[in-house]
């Protein structure tokens, strides 16, 4: 039997740099820029127009493999990398083929480690290392360009003054400086694809001066700052970059992205110049024994207040809390809350951390890995968690100011574990290594790109609290390579397990989407916001119920999310019987006339009453509370549709507290049921069950 078996990675590497410095390489670079990084957007539609197909190729090639072939051609001292035109090449064939071999090979290395007999994973200590540094080297990317810009004016904002004293530029000039870099490369390359569009013969030569901007232009702009600007943003064209000498150790095209001429810069990509403003700066001031501490205390500063700002936009100030704390237990891991929100029931524990994956973790060193991960994911969200039991346990809260903070007795917590950089696989990578018993709320793990994406397009309280909901129970049951496959996935279809499923993996197109919203604000475009599917229910009465409490009063928020939970077959069922009981009541006069249903989390009862009468709220109160201890749940809504008068609905207070079994609470349910004539009647629509 032939050995088809990949090559050894040393044999790889060195065939991909001769590639790399063979005569006239960065041209064939630049036919690859073009040939995998140019996205056709409808600038009106705000969409992007390409194919499917092409738009999600896994045939592309990603960063990483783009800037390795860079940062091996930079470490030839050849000019004929560059000075060369040739006009047939086979380069980019060539470099398919042996990145293809690559990726082969990590993959070969991770899977060597499955037991194909026992079907399972292997215990050995690089196991984990090696799933990693796929999952990492490949993983979609999160952050979008408009975003690197708009977060590190933030993020260095406290350490102007150690930027222009150490490294001669600010971080405005930087932004300005890269923004406009990149603007002028886009606007070259649509020049340049206009005329290949036409049918005008270019060769890559032709391509690399689109991908070049003048050093004369940009001074002539920027004055001065430029030099220092390119300073800590390029990489010699020749001689350059020598310890890089593996795919995962320290590639300096990867830190300093463009590529420095004599008279100009070459601009190989676009996102990592932009990715290198938001993170290079903070390595720099790192290296600076007297002021990397408080480097470190400005970088979580920046990373609370943002998220703290984030919330405010879609809670509202008085809901959002920066710092909060349980004075009564101190020097304990769950004491202090980075930023807590509330909103009626639901309490969000935000634990901010700073911390990234380091270039060990990435090369697959499983005790760094594991160094990473806890620091970064697993001790915040065990903070976070902590913090939850403090909350439920009826621990006294205060804000920064010492002010105590009122929070539910009986609350739904969701723990959000919010980084400041990308973890690549960090999701995915939680289902191995994040420490949980098994009951556990699963956390939500966001980097602050996404967490901004996400307020974007679910700007309301009750779609971003059903969507942490839904993220959080699917944690376990269905994975993908981006939390943005998740976020389109719901808006197009909810997120959640279908029933006939027990595992499930949601494809990258799912995020078209989000990607065009979030590539049509790159581009300057003021995207018009998609409707989730939940926004788009146009049943009958349903639509506009759900309508109605949206806007309702925090504590009615709990009610839409049980509804949100129904299939649709389910809803348009309520809907008929909330019309079944409108007409009933018209027609006889009664007084009241409810129907009640098992939800999720407990249950439901919708009451449809004469007129808006406290005797009527009464007696749909005392209905919610003779089914809530039937059925021994812990929580129960009541929703009160008064067809007396036009307009809303009312949710009465949540009935929410824990079932313990009580005889005057049993007798009273009897006395109701009597007074009611109450009734049970099952109906199956998928897996609800209704009780009339």
């Amino acid at each position: 039997m032939t050995d088809i078996s990949p090559r050894s990675m040393d044999a790889i590497f060195k065939d991909l740099r001769s590639l790399a410095q063979s005569e006239g390489a960065l041209h064939d670079i630049s036919e690859i820029i073009y040939r995998d990084w140019v996205l056709n957007v409808d600038l009106k539609e705000g969409k992007v127009i390409d194919a499917p197909a092409k738009r999600w190729s896994s045939d592309k090639l990603n960063t990483n493999e783009l800037l390795l072939l860079v940062g091996l051609l930079v470490q030839s001292s050849d000019e004929r990398t560059y000075a060369t035109i040739k006009v047939k090449s086979d380069f980019a064939s060539k470099a398919d083929r042996l990145l293809r071999e690559l990726h082969d090979r990590i993959n070969a290395d991770a899977a060597s480690v499955f037991d194909p007999e026992a079907q399972k994973f292997l215990e050995k200590p690089e196991s984990l290392g090696m799933l990693a540094r796929e999952a990492i080297y490949y993983g979609a990317a999160s952050f979008y360009i408009h975003q690197f810009a708009k977060f590190a004016r933030h993020r260095y904002r406290a350490d102007g003054t150690w930027l222009l004293q150490r490294a001669g530029i600010s971080i405005r000039p930087m932004i300005e400086i890269a923004n406009f870099i990149v603007r002028q490369i886009t606007a070259q390359m649509e020049a340049t694809g206009r005329a290949r569009s036409t049918g005008k013969p270019l060769n890559n030569g032709e391509l690399t001066n689109s991908l070049l901007v003048s050093k004369g232009l940009l001074r002539k702009k920027f004055g001065s700052k430029v030099d220092d600007f390119i300073a800590k943003f390029a990489t010699p064209v020749i001689g350059a970059n020598e310890g890089f000498d593996t795919p995962f150790s320290i590639n300096g095209t990867f830190i300093a992205p463009l590529i420095d001429f004599d008279e100009a810069v070459y601009v190989p990509n676009q996102y990592r110049l932009m990715e290198s403003i938001y993170e290079s700066p903070f390595y720099w001031m790192l290296a600076d024994k007297a002021y990397c501490d408080r480097a470190a205390a400005n970088r979580g500063l920046f990373l609370e207040e943002t998220a703290a700002h984030v919330m405010r936009k879609v809670f509202g100030a008085k809901n959002v809390f920066l710092n909060a704390r349980f004075p009564n237990a101190a020097n304990q891991k769950g004491e202090e809350v980075d930023v807590l929100v509330r909103y009626g029931e639901f309490i969000l524990v935000v634990q901010a951390k700073s911390k990234r994956i380091t270039l060990k973790a990435r090369a697959g060193d499983p005790e760094a890995l594991r160094t990473d991960f806890k620091g970064a994911i697993n001790d915040p969200f065990e903070q976070a968690f902590a913090s939850g039991e403090l909350i439920k346990a009826g621990a006294r809260c205060v804000d920064a100011a010492g002010a105590t903070i009122a929070l539910p007795e009986f609350p739904r917590i969701f723990p959000i574990v919010l980084l400041s950089d990308v973890f690549p696989a960090a999701t995915n990578l939680s289902r191995h290594m994040l420490e949980r018993e098994e009951g556990d709320p699963a956390p939500v793990i966001w980097d602050i790109g996404f967490f901004d994406c996400v307020s974007r397009m679910l700007p309301s309280p009750i779609e971003m609290i059903f969507y942490l909901k839904a993220r959080s129970a699917v944690f376990d049951h269905i994975i993908s390579d981006s939390e943005h496959n998740f976020l389109g996935y719901h808006i197009q279809a909810k997120l959640a397990l279908p029933p006939d499923a027990d595992f499930m993996v949601i494809d990258r197109d799912f995020a078209t989407v989000v990607d065009d919203y979030m590539i049509a604000s790159d581009l300057g475009v003021e995207p018009k916001r998609p409707k989730g599917v939940l926004e788009k229910i146009e049943i009958p009465i349903i639509g506009e119920l759900l309508s109605e409490l949206r806007t309702a009063p925090p504590e009615v928020a709990a009610i839409v999310i049980e509804l949100y939970e129904f299939s649709s077959a389910a809803l348009e069922e309520i809907g008929r019987n909330i019309a079944l009981l409108r007409a009933e009541v018209a027609e006889t006069g009664k007084a009241i006339k409810a129907f009640s249903l098992p939800t999720e989390s407990g249950g439901l009862t919708y009451a449809v009453t004469l007129n808006a009468s406290e005797r009527s709220h009464a007696a749909a109160a005392a209905i919610g509370k003779k089914h809530k201890y039937e059925t021994k749940s812990d929580r129960w809504y009541v929703i009160v549709d008064n067809i007396s008068v036009e307009g809303p609905v009312d949710g009465l207070p949540p009935l929410v507290w824990p079932w313990v079994e009580d005889a005057e609470e049993a007798d009273t349910a009897d006395q109701v049921a009597k007074m009611f004539r109450s009734t049970q009647r099952e109906i199956l629509i998928g897996a609800a069950k209704h009780e009339n």
